[in-house]
């Protein structure tokens, strides 16, 4: 695995990493890793709706930028004291990728005298405490799986930007994020550009290097995830919402409907994909909402195939009649 040699770039806003990702996957010939060097913001999962995760008023006056990544998961705060990496791959089977990248960044930690521990879906922890979280997306191309490491980040930005304006709620959320979450910077020896040092060099045999043509190709992609279009992303008006928790994460689903049919779909959530939905909206789209029966509509596609961890009962549970379509009608 080679590193990807940044150092002339310096501090970039997260869209740069998120175009780098996107044009190295086009070129990938071999696996490849490297670590972001980003200001403080949040990032949102790619199916997420931006009202329902952060606490604009709080972020307007931090002037602290919103922007949406390519992967699922949920919404996080990351700043300077927060190391990301991204590892690119051929590979594309998520149980190795994951099983893979987090057992190699394990492994560092154990050499440097930390006895860290890979828990759930994708997070690490040490002394029962996550320090890391990652999330995984693929394309045509190859598969990225990029995380986070906590070495000092500002657990009070991270809670006052992704929770609602309440001070009550900020200060038992901060006091409930330092009982669940840890920083390394106490507990180890090294800076944080050393411990990125040792990552590169322990993870890496070799050093992969630009093209001039690579970097135009990425400073021109950046354009896309800094649009607000992109940013905002989908969230149209809707007749019916409904969501709920599941083992796979959030799911929720809004229809847009206009003379009693389907005109838009939008399937939102902290989920990972392991295929785009387009189907799903295709099969949606121009139903009649009066009586929709997913259970019909679905009953030849196994939603596990599309969604980590969500089964079709699960994406059924969206619209039944026990929900009541009248409770989750909005007024229009």
């Amino acid at each position: 695995m080679k590193y990807v040699d940044l150092s002339k770039f310096g501090r970039q806003e997260d869209p740069f990493f998120f175009a780098l990702e996107t044009e190295l996957l086009k070129d990938l010939e071999e696996d490849l890793f490297f670590i972001w060097h980003v200001y403080g913001a949040v990032i949102i999962g790619k199916h997420q709706l931006i009202g329902s995760e952060v606490n604009q008023e709080f972020l307007n006056s931090e002037h602290i930028k919103v922007f949406r990544r390519l992967s699922g998961g949920g919404a996080v705060y990351s700043d300077e004291g927060c190391i990301k990496f991204s590892f690119l791959s051929k590979n594309y089977d998520k149980t190795t990728i994951f099983n893979n990248a987090l057992n190699k960044i394990k492994s560092v930690f154990t050499a440097l005298g930390l006895e860290v521990e890979i828990s759930g879906r994708n997070d690490m922890l040490y002394q029962s405490k996550k320090f890391s979280g990652n999330a995984f997306y693929r394309n045509n191309y190859g598969s990225v799986l990029h995380g986070t490491i906590l070495y000092d980040t500002d657990f009070e930005k991270l809670v006052k930007s992704i929770t609602p304006s309440n001070e009550k709620l900020i200060s038992k959320g901060i006091e409930s994020v330092r009982s669940r979450v840890i920083n390394l910077k106490p507990y180890l020896s090294i800076t944080q550009e050393q411990l990125e040092k040792t990552l590169e060099e322990r993870l890496c045999d070799g050093v992969y290097h630009l093209s001039a043509s690579q970097e135009a190709r990425i400073l021109k992609q950046q354009a896309i995830y800094h649009d607000k279009a992109f940013i905002e992303g989908f969230n149209p008006p809707y007749a019916y919402e409904n969501k709920k928790r599941f083992e796979g994460g959030t799911l929720g689903l809004k229809l847009d409907v206009k003379k009693g049919l389907i005109e838009d779909v939008v399937i939102y959530g902290d989920f990972f994909l392991n295929q785009e939905l387009d189907i799903f909206k295709t099969r949606l789209l121009k139903q009649p909402f009066e009586g929709l029966n997913l259970q019909s509509l679905f009953q030849d596609i196994n939603v596990s195939d599309y969604i980590l961890g969500i089964t079709n009962e699960d994406f059924y549970s969206l619209v039944e009649v026990n929900d009541g379509f009248k409770e989750n009608m909005s007024t229009r």
